[in-house]
């Protein structure tokens, strides 16, 4: 069902002329049939995510949620029944907490980022009581190989081979966006199902390999959803801004965390509606697509980050958070 959603990709420039006539004729049916697909999503009826229970010695149980275990993935580690004061969970050289404070189960995200090699990786879980170990397990997950496109754009040079003047720039946005990734809020800002941040034509480009020019450059980290300048375009679910500016590369950028390590990216905006610290909600528009920075015309770049890990923003529709 996903697939034939997601249509073959096309390049911005083949589109510019007669592209923009066919897709303001048939924008009202396409919009009814992406809202009708994104339905099926959101509600869970397409590619329901795994659930593996997990059990150990310490009476403690969990549930690992995850669509596949591929790169660019996500995983949902829930603690269902607490015996424990507290877990240590190692995954991917790192550590995690879960701390037995609320009566509810607790969640923690981890991320398989598109570039993770496959093979077997080990998840470890310590229990405590106290600061006493009472038990210590590993489970090996096998990470399965994940292809990924490639494609080739033509763009302005100074995208390829920034001119000096912009070099000290583009440093200091990428350290910028280092700390923003490495800044994981404890509590869940999210709330209920995430939403697609607009209607329009997806691409089926999220981990392609993008080569500008004829020059190899960066794998594409989220999928491109055509639409026209101005286009509003939501948040995709309840959070803090961290981000509202305008950047080298992705130009007028937001960036909006909800909680535990998650993060959702909107790029290339012609204008941007909200500022650093503002509270969103599910739905809420913060900007208006355009075609700002390294970009081939009007769309969106929307892409979700788990920490570093670079994440395809559709397994959103089929986790249960």
């Amino acid at each position: 069902m996903r697939q034939k959603m997601l249509e073959k990709e096309i390049s911005a420039s083949e589109e510019n002329v007669l592209g923009r006539t066919v897709y303001q004729k048939l924008a009202p049916l396409l919009i009814f049939v992406f809202s009708a697909v994104s339905i099926f999503l959101v509600n869970g009826l397409v590619f329901p995510a795994e659930v593996k229970t997990i059990s150990l010695e310490s009476g403690d149980v969990l549930e690992l949620r995850y669509r596949e275990l591929k790169p660019g993935e996500p995983l949902v580690l829930v603690w269902k029944e607490k015996k424990s004061d507290f877990l240590e969970v190692k995954f991917l050289e790192e550590k995690h907490l879960f701390n037995n404070s609320q009566p509810q189960p607790e969640f923690l995200l981890l991320g398989l980022d598109l570039a993770l090699k496959p093979g077997l990786k080990t998840l470890e879980i310590s229990a405590y009581k106290k600061k006493n170990l009472v038990s210590k397990s590993e489970f090996q997950l096998e990470i399965k190989p994940r292809d990924f496109p490639k494609k080739e754009l033509t763009v302005d040079q100074k995208y390829v081979t920034p001119p000096k003047q912009v070099q000290e720039r583009i440093k200091r946005e990428a350290e910028l966006l280092a700390v923003i990734y490495s800044l994981s809020t404890p509590e869940w800002l999210a709330a209920g199902s995430f939403v697609f941040p607009c209607e329009g034509k997806m691409f089926p480009n999220f981990g392609q390999q993008r080569i500008y020019n004829r020059v190899p450059r960066s794998v594409h980290a989220g999928i491109d959803i055509a639409v026209p300048t101005g286009h509003p375009i939501k948040a995709t679910n309840s959070g803090r801004v961290v981000l509202a500016s305008d950047l080298y590369f992705s130009g007028k950028t937001v960036i909006i965390d909800h909680g535990l390590g998650l993060f959702s990216t909107y790029c290339h905006l012609s204008r941007i509606l909200v500022k650093r610290g503002d509270r969103v909600r599910t739905g809420q528009v913060i900007g208006k697509a355009g075609s700002t920075g390294l970009s081939t015309g009007p769309h969106l770049h929307w892409a979700i980050k788990i920490k570093e890990a670079r994440i395809d923003p559709l397994s959103l529709f089929e986790l249960e958070f």
